[in-house]
């Protein structure tokens, strides 16, 4: 899928899980539980024990979109491309992998949390620009101040998404909302399967219900 289409299904959606497991195999059962619920994209970290390997196998099974995340260098950009990558996120303005990604037509988030560094990432041609972390930068609020100065800047939002905040986010107009990692390793480890993916189900009620009201 070209990285341009990506993009319009995710703001289509919105909902992205991030896994920053312990294991690859939960992992893939986050994974798992993520689509059952309805979520259409999965971020797996490079910090996850075989993230590569993760990565190649949702991609091969087709049943969620998968990026790479906390990806800082370029060597680790093109590695998580080979495997399968469809997206590249990195929590810092790693803005050199820019060009890396769009060479594979491979979409790119960098991180930033000031304005002078959104500003930067959508001027090197950042598809997205993550705001990290969003919860301690102003969660909603911020977002909302800088599309006034940044109307064109679309952006993912990744710290202390809740269902008492998604609303906000997606009134916002943010177009990635990130479920964090700690959120769900903790909920699957304390309600099991079935319980994360009925969490995850009213993050995407939520998010529809937000839309339908916009």
């Amino acid at each position: 899928m070209a990285s341009a289409e990506l993009i319009h299904e995710l703001h289509d959606s919105r909902l992205v899980a991030v896994l920053r497991s312990q294991t690859a195999e939960e992992a893939m059962l986050t994974a798992k539980s993520a689509a059952s619920a309805g979520v259409k994209f999965v971020e797996v970290t490079l910090s996850v024990p075989g993230a590569l390997e993760v990565i190649a196998a949702l991609a091969r099974e087709s049943t969620v979109h998968v990026g790479a995340g906390t990806v800082l260098s370029k060597k680790q950009a093109e590695a998580a491309i080979t495997a399968g990558a469809q997206f590249v996120v990195s929590p810092s303005s790693e803005l050199d992998l820019i060009a890396i990604c769009h060479g594979a037509d491979v979409a790119c988030y960098p991180g930033a949390a000031t304005a002078t560094e959104i500003y930067a990432a959508a001027r090197a041609g950042a598809d997205l620009v993550k705001i990290f972390p969003a919860d301690c930068l102003g969660g909603p609020n911020f977002i909302r101040q800088m599309a006034g100065p940044f109307p064109e800047i679309r952006f993912m939002v990744s710290g202390g998404v809740s269902l008492t905040n998604v609303k906000e986010y997606v009134h916002a107009g943010v177009t990635g909302i990130c479920l964090g990692s700690a959120f769900l390793a903790n909920t699957l480890a304390d309600q099991g399967e079935r319980g994360l993916v009925n969490e995850i189900k009213e993050f995407v009620k939520f998010v529809a219900r937000a839309k339908s009201q916009k």
